[in-house]
């Protein structure tokens, strides 16, 4: 049975910034741990949550090898200085379209329209009917 790791490539030199196993069930393997104990911080990790930091710097590839072909190459390390990859939020607009409230509408225009204002006001004032407390003939109304 071949064991796997997973190793973070620096694209600018080709060496590797770090490693850990493929899989979480092989970090007891015996290979792997010897490979641990050699190797160290940071160029080989048990614990897949710090690999993943790594995972987001930048000029990073990961690729998964057998741990055979690691060892051939594992002397090879990344020493470039690294930052974290700035990701770029891509925002996208909707236009939502609100319902029109079409008898809201037709107030409003009846209501703006300037015939139909003086026959409002004609029929408030005829049939002395209150509006905003103003009874029939004391005022013309405004609205």
């Amino acid at each position: 049975m071949s064991v796997k790791v997973k190793v973070a490539y620096c694209t600018q030199c080709n060496g590797y910034y770090s490693s850990t196993p493929a899989e979480i069930g092989h970090s007891n393997h015996p290979d792997i741990v010897d490979h641990f104990f050699y190797h160290g911080e940071p160029w080989f990790t048990l614990d897949h949550q710090t690999f993943a930091k790594y995972k987001r710097y930048e000029n990073i590839e990961i690729r998964i090898i057998k741990l055979a072909d690691h060892v051939k190459n594992d002397l090879t390390y990344c020493r470039c200085s690294k930052k974290k990859s700035v990701q770029k939020i891509a925002y996208r607009q909707e236009l939502k379209e609100l319902p029109i409230n079409t008898e809201s509408v037709e107030k409003y225009q009846i209501d703006t329209d300037i015939y139909f204002r003086d026959l409002y006001y004609t029929s408030k004032n005829f049939h002395g009917k209150t509006y905003h407390g103003i009874t029939g003939n004391e005022k013309r109304m405004s609205i």
